[in-house]
């Protein structure tokens, strides 16, 4: 009797040992994160003169640097941003493919601090404006993880995003806006 006791306490002890890993995996996960989202938001400062709201999608990998704690992110993405109603007639929308990379930091196993730059290209760039096809972007981003299964979840974040001047004329080009994206752990 003894014996049995001893075995199905040991048996017991391995599968508490099993679950705890395997829920440690659901909140943090290891690995490579992969994530596809839509951006939406609204010019800031001298963009809002003649812009209003912004809609794009992008997909991004994350790399552990630190196993549940920091990743390195590359990004790339569609964004449109949209004329305003009084100057529709005068200017297109901005329309831009931005590529970034950067580091994802997790202060709680599902809140984080993310940080980006790199270069946003511009699509439509205006033949009788001098002005460049490419500018700086930098994106910082505070976020909260929704883990849907062991390795699905929701990533949610609040993000401001400011473009270099695209024109001499014009000014940085500023957002702020929320990214929601589906996301898994390979």
């Amino acid at each position: 009797m003894k014996t049995i006791n001893t075995l199905a306490l040991a048996v017991l002890l391995l599968a508490c040992s099993q679950i705890s890993k395997a829920q440690s995996k659901i909140f943090y996960g290891t690995g490579i994160r992969y994530s596809a989202g839509i951006e939406t938001g609204l010019a800031t400062g001298y963009l809002a003169t003649k812009y209003g709201g912004k809609f794009g999608v992008s997909i991004q990998a994350e790399f552990p640097f630190i196993e549940n704690q920091l990743y390195g992110t590359v990004n790339a993405g569609f964004n449109n941003v949209f004329t305003t109603e009084t100057y529709n007639h005068l200017v297109e929308d901005l329309r831009s493919v931005p590529f970034k990379a950067g580091l994802k930091y997790f202060y709680r196993s599902n809140l984080y601090l993310q940080s980006e730059i790199g270069f946003s290209f511009l699509l439509n760039k205006a033949d009788c404006v001098d002005g460049k096809k490419a500018a700086f972007v930098y994106a910082p981003q505070a976020g909260v993880i929704f883990y849907i299964h062991e390795r699905d979840y929701i990533d949610v974040g609040l993000r401001f995003e400011s473009n270099s001047k695209f024109y001499d004329c014009d000014s940085n080009n500023n957002f702020i806006g929320i990214r929601v994206a589906w996301g898994f752990i390979r």
